[in-house]
């Protein structure tokens, strides 16, 4: 059953989110985690965790317990995209797209409508295929080219 100190809490940090209030949300999740962790009659509502964690990530810039923390949550509750996307926000937010990407698919194999989600996915682009397809992506003559092949198109 859910406390409902807790839903409350974890409700106005939902708000204050979507309004791009960052500490005021952190301060709501942590509150809901911390109601849940007193009361300990179930455990950890994994959605706490993870909104916990992507607000940690990028109030507190502490990427690596951020990371943990919506890690927890999706090993906890599989089956949630939601969990999947904040997991994937927590590693864009720490410069590491490739996990990002892979979090974003596996959320949409939950919903494959999700739009925050697509929006996300959206705004990290496409990767262009690298310049010599025999090399590795990240072999130093292909990052040379894929550089000097972008600025010949941002020069067009």
């Amino acid at each position: 059953m859910l406390n409902p100190a807790a839903e409350k809490s974890y409700e106005k940090g939902l708000d204050a989110l979507e309004r791009i209030e960052l500490k005021e949300a952190l301060a709501y999740f942590e509150a809901a985690v911390a109601i849940e962790k007193r009361s300990r009659k179930a455990p950890l509502q994994p959605r706490y965790l993870s909104y916990y964690g992507l607000c940690i990530a990028l109030v507190g810039k502490q990427m690596h317990s951020a990371a943990k923390l919506c890690t927890q949550a999706c090993a906890t509750e599989r089956y949630n995209p939601d969990l999947e996307w904040n997991l994937g926000r927590v590693f864009l937010a720490a410069g590491r797209r490739k996990e990002a990407h892979a979090a974003f698919l596996r959320g949409l194999r939950q919903e494959r409508r999700h739009q925050g989600i697509w929006r996300e996915l959206h705004r990290m682009g496409v990767r262009r295929r690298p310049v010599l397809k025999f090399l590795s992506r990240t072999n130093p003559l292909n990052m040379f080219l894929g550089r000097k092949r972008a600025e010949g198109k941002s020069a067009a």
